[in-house]
């Protein structure tokens, strides 16, 4: 008994350093209290992910967004005002890598920039330092560095302030009708806020930013040498990218974090499978449960849209041609079958949607396609030889044209007679008056026309003795005599 009141002193204590090295890229958590999960909630099942109940997600507000179409999947208090901490940061770099193209530009970090609050997360650069802007969106989005963010609002718009308007026209511009920020960090201010939703359509926006794409999917960075700074490696903040992490989620293709005593733990996160992406967004969830609530609504999702091709759909359901005039001997007697090949492979079509959608749509392929053949389904072929071409009509794209490509030779029959297309092509090729006679092609014909001629006799023939049999015997005249 004597040794307890030591042995709690030891977990007080332990307690303590944890708390202490808890978030270096983000703002400080002194007074946070660590929302958990409705112990009532049933237990998840990562095995049937598409059974998913509000009660296993912690966050106070989230919502789930497929890309493509928009359509909100799942969501709680979406519309809700919340802070959003440093998951800001996405607009910030959203609105530079619009205005700035040269990402080798270099831009000094001033005092204002480095006017921070003791607890806030920096990446750090100094007073003074002259950066490029490329290391200063890495320091921003990976490290979450709040005097990066300024540091770059001062580059685009010459000042904070006027960078602040700049953000708030352009978050009208996207869509988002309840956002009103006051710093391009996410630092906590009362009337620094947005939504959920809000949140998402910015997401998708910068999205379309292949760089953005970039920076968000790296694990690590490593940031130039200055003449204030050596080189150094900073490592994204986002656990789902980091394969050697717990929480690493194979779908993620990146995302921001944030945390503020006010705001919780957030995250905004885009996933994608098979040709579908997501994007999902948790405000004021946990320290570690952010992670599950995301990798959740991702699974979740996942299970209600799906991405096919149109070479996967034909390629269910081959086509096989029937040829004619083959060689005897060939075992599979003149059926090839044609594999698909698009004409155009710098593009990418693929239908994505709902699952019930997308298979219908599946199910009813040929309403959707056209096929033109080159030439006529007659032996002999060659493996590879292309034969037709298939155009897949999408419903709001340009069509998409595919090769049909024979997958074996096939040889024609010796002797075999000729078809229409090569009688014509032979007499539209031979330059003689009269061209050679034959019985091939003019015995068909001339038996075709006598055929006729006796036909045309026969019904005359029995035209006349029809005729003859109606007529009336004529009546003996009467004659007088005196």
């Amino acid at each position: 008994m004597h040794r307890k009141p030591w042995l709690f002193c030891l977990v007080l204590l332990l307690a303590f350093f944890l708390g202490c090295g808890c978030v270096l890229a983000e703002e400080g958590s002194d007074t946070f209290v660590n929302p958990t999960r409705d112990p009532n909630a049933p237990e998840y099942s990562t095995t049937t992910p598409e059974n998913l109940y509000d009660e296993q997600i912690v966050a106070s507000s989230f919502i789930l967004m497929e890309r493509e179409s928009g359509e909100i999947l799942r969501s709680r208090n979406a519309d809700t005002l919340m802070y959003p901490a440093s998951t800001t940061k996405i607009l910030t770099a959203l609105i530079a890598l619009q205005f700035c193209d040269d990402l080798d530009a270099t831009l000094v970090v001033s005092e204002t920039a480095n006017a921070l609050p003791e607890d806030a997360s920096v990446v750090p650069f100094k007073t003074g330092e002259t950066i490029t802007l490329r290391d200063a969106l890495y320091g921003m989005l990976l490290r979450s560095g709040n005097e990066a963010a300024n540091a770059v609002a001062e580059f685009v718009s010459g000042g904070i302030n006027s960078f602040v308007a700049l953000m708030n026209q352009t978050a009208q511009n996207i869509g988002c009708t309840s956002t009103n920020f006051v710093n391009p960090s996410g630092l906590h201010n009362e009337v620094h806020y947005t939504t959920a939703y809000d949140l998402a359509l910015m997401m998708d926006a910068a999205l379309d930013n292949e760089t953005f794409r970039s920076i968000i999917a790296s694990t690590s960075y490593t940031l130039s040498s200055t003449d204030m700074n050596p080189s150094r490696e900073i490592t994204n903040s986002d656990f789902h990218i980091l394969p050697e992490n717990d929480y690493y989620y194979r779908y993620s293709i990146g995302g921001k974090t944030g945390f503020t005593n006010e705001a919780g733990y957030c995250l905004v996160e885009a996933a994608e499978k098979n040709g579908v992406e997501l994007i999902a967004v948790i405000l004021y969830s946990g320290k570690y449960s952010r992670w599950p609530d995301t990798s959740r609504l991702f699974e979740y999702g996942f299970t209600k849209y799906k991405s096919i091709t149109p070479e996967e759909i034909y390629n269910a359901n081959p086509t096989e041609l029937q040829l004619s005039g083959f060689d005897t001997s060939d075992e599979n007697l003149g059926k090839v079958e044609l594999r698909i090949e698009a004409v155009d492979p710098t593009r990418s079509v693929s239908i994505t949607g709902p699952v019930a959608e997308v298979d219908a749509i599946a199910a009813d392929y040929a309403a959707y396609t056209n096929i033109t053949w080159l030439s006529e389904a007659r032996a002999p072929v060659e493996a590879g030889q292309v034969l037709g071409v298939l155009t897949f009509y999408p419903s709001d794209e340009e069509p998409a044209k595919y090769n049909l490509i024979a997958t074996r030779s096939v040889k024609a029959r010796e002797n075999a007679p000729p078809t229409l297309e090569e009688i014509q092509q032979n007499v539209e090729t031979d330059d003689s008056l009269f061209p050679p006679f034959s019985l091939d092609w003019v015995l068909p014909p001339v038996l075709g026309v006598a055929a006729v001629v006796f036909v045309l006799f026969k019904m005359r023939h029995l035209f006349f003795h029809r005729r003859r049999k109606k007529a009336k015997i004529p009546k003996p005249r009467k004659r007088y005599f005196a």
